[in-house]
């Protein structure tokens, strides 16, 4: 199994709600305003979006490796001023609410 963990930042926008965490079409859990979980995957390429109702992420494509962690931060697309485009963004560009990337390396593991 790989470990799939999602660091999700703190942000005003959906400070209340809860992102779903969605691997090849089903949920595999939910993750809340500023936490990290971590996900058991099977080996293998996966698809992974995030949900917000009917709004999310791009989808992104990993590939697991047994035993090899795969991390990605996430975070709302609306903030400051990008605010006040949130009924644009639910109408029209629904899946760029969320932002879902690979975390950097982390610098200690590479040496």
């Amino acid at each position: 199994m790989t470990n799939l963990t999602i660091i999700r930042d703190s942000g005003y926008a959906d400070r209340l709600r809860a992102y779903r965490v969605v691997v090849d079409g089903s949920e595999i859990g939910r993750i809340r305003d500023g936490e990290t979980r971590s996900f058991l995957v099977t080996p293998g390429k996966h698809r992974l979006p995030l949900k917000i109702d009917w709004c999310g992420s791009k989808q992104v494509e990993f590939m697991a490796v047994d035993g090899v962690p795969v991390t990605f931060q996430a975070k709302s697309n609306l903030r400051g001023t990008k605010l006040a485009a949130a009924l644009w963004h639910s109408l029209f560009a629904w899946n760029s609410w969320l932002t879902l990337e690979p975390a950097p390396c982390d610098s200690k593991a590479l040496n």
